[in-house]
């Protein structure tokens, strides 16, 4: 089943036609399809849906590579990238990850996926001079988390 109406996807495929800059990677942990079958603990009701929505995503554009790991079965790479949440998928350009995402990015959340693959393609991000000045003065990492609800 088809997620994106033709009209948001047309909307997309302009925007990343006029503003993606490069190659962008989307990561997603996820697990193995059972078929239908429930395991008690294993329940994950977001998970296909988020594999459709950001494989069509993905397709849009062939700037934007998508890829599918399973949390269990990929487990020292989840690790690596310190994911232990499904679904959870990455925004990267090469090896560099900017941005990490827990759940599905439906709704009012998607148009913050849209800006945050653009972002990443391009390698800068969209904030004034006041901002970047002042990242740049922090002498320690820092790590913001963003938390966004449904209506």
């Amino acid at each position: 089943m088809q997620i994106l109406n033709d009209s948001d996807r047309e909307i997309v495929k302009n925007r990343f036609e006029n503003e993606l800059a490069s190659e962008v990677n989307i990561t997603l942990f996820t697990q193995m399809d059972l078929g239908g079958l429930i395991v008690p603990g294993r329940e994950c009701e977001t998970c296909a849906p988020t594999e459709q929505l950001l494989k069509e995503v993905s397709e849009i554009s062939d700037l934007i590579t998508f890829k599918k790991l399973d949390i269990r079965n990929d487990a020292e790479e989840a690790a690596r990238c310190n994911v232990s949440k499904i679904p959870s998928f990455l925004v990267s350009k090469g090896a560099e990850t900017n941005v990490r995402y827990l759940g599905i990015p439906a709704g009012g959340e998607f148009p913050v996926l849209i800006e945050a693959l653009v972002n990443v393609s391009s390698g800068e991000p969209k904030i004034s001079e006041e901002t970047k000045r002042f990242l740049d003065g922090l002498e320690e990492n820092l790590l913001i988390k963003t938390f966004v609800t449904p209506n």
